[in-house]
């Protein structure tokens, strides 16, 4: 099962995500379901970088995502920043939705 955990700004929308596993809801390399979370979580950092001119910190590994919000960021860029973790962020709900057996969501609030 792909595990998602996102992380709330104290401001609105999110400031990290985190996937881990395998969706494992057909053999490797013919999975939709992971396919399709790869494609969402590789847009977010495209279009953080590109978009919203902003660098997160990003690990990678087989099977493990995780994407940071860089801190003290400026209000512009954070706006941008976030929308595009909440677009993403809604992608992946929407997935989980359609194959609750393979990718799990977890939401968690920030307090400042």
């Amino acid at each position: 099962m792909i595990h998602v955990k996102a992380k709330r700004h104290p401001i609105g929308g999110y400031m990290s995500l985190e996937i881990s596993g395998h969706a494992k809801y057909a053999e490797y390399g013919k999975d939709i379901v992971c396919a399709g979370v790869s494609a969402l979580a590789e847009t977010a950092i495209l279009g953080l970088k590109h978009v919203a001119c902003v660098k997160p910190l990003v690990i990678k590994r087989q099977g493990y995502l995780a994407l940071k919000l860089p801190d003290n960021l400026p209000q512009e860029e954070l706006k941008k920043a976030t929308i595009i973790l909440e677009t993403i962020f809604l992608g992946l709900k929407d997935i989980s939705k359609s194959y609750p057996s393979n990718v799990r969501i977890e939401l968690v609030e920030e307090v400042e």
